[in-house]
């Protein structure tokens, strides 16, 4: 019967992007860099351009998310643009940091507003931060807005490997706090769709049901929580 009952619908509410939630793996270098650089205030010495680039599900966005989050919480002014998402008026505005996400898929009218917000947070001291899905070297868009992008430092994310998926949320749980069998990892991973970002968030959700329920993480208790994750998202 506790298998069938109502998972409360905090347990499936995604956690905010955050460097601590984000499974490292080969990529301690650019976590390290984005950190530093969120950490840094306003007048140090920055590259005008960072581009946090690779294939999808790799958790550019994540990453994105969480240097916006943590450069804000540090007192730098952060502007925040996403090519699904309409672009301000003002390409002026007094910011210390422009986050872009999936720059390389801009539209004509956010390039030319890019370009102008570039220049100008650059000539201030800022720097602009992006994602894209490859190096900015390749984007298809103006020429003058790509050799920006790729005058500073491109950050290449790279997945981790699918045989080295359960040691990698092994790891992550242990950040956590606590522990997964094997089995369990094993059913996680036969069962759950396979993309790291939402595999963590699935141990975290099942990491505070087990905290608020005092039950041990089981595969009955992972069960119950897929079937009940899947029915919301088909609700």
């Amino acid at each position: 019967m506790r298998d069938t009952a109502q998972i409360p619908f905090e347990f499936f509410a995604p956690e905010a992007p955050d460097f601590s939630n984000f499974v490292v793996g080969d990529n301690v270098e650019a976590v390290i860099l984005l950190t530093a650089l969120a950490n840094l205030g306003a007048g140090h010495k920055v590259h005008a351009a960072y581009v946090i680039w690779g294939g999808p599900g790799v958790g550019k966005s994540h990453l994105l998310t969480a240097f916006a989050s943590a450069a804000g919480a540090c007192g730098l002014r952060v502007t925040r643009l996403s090519a699904d998402a309409a672009f301000p008026d003002d390409p002026f505005a007094d910011t210390d940091v422009l986050c872009v996400d999936d720059a390389d898929r801009l539209s004509p009218e956010q390039q030319g507003f890019l370009f102008t917000a570039f220049n100008h947070v650059a000539q201030s001291g800022g720097c602009t931060v992006a994602t894209g899905r490859s190096a900015p070297g390749l984007w298809s868009m103006r020429d003058d807005i790509r050799t920006r992008m790729g005058s500073g430092l491109a950050l290449e994310i790279v997945p981790i490997p699918q045989d080295g998926l359960a040691e990698a949320l092994s790891q992550y749980a242990a950040s956590r706090g606590f522990s997964v069998s094997q089995e369990v990892l094993a059913y996680l991973l036969s069962h759950a769709q396979r993309d790291l970002t939402s595999l963590c968030q699935t141990l975290a959700g099942i990491d505070r049901m087990s905290l608020a329920q005092k039950r041990a993480v089981t595969i009955p208790l992972l069960r119950a929580f897929l079937t009940q994750s899947e029915y919301k998202r088909s609700a």
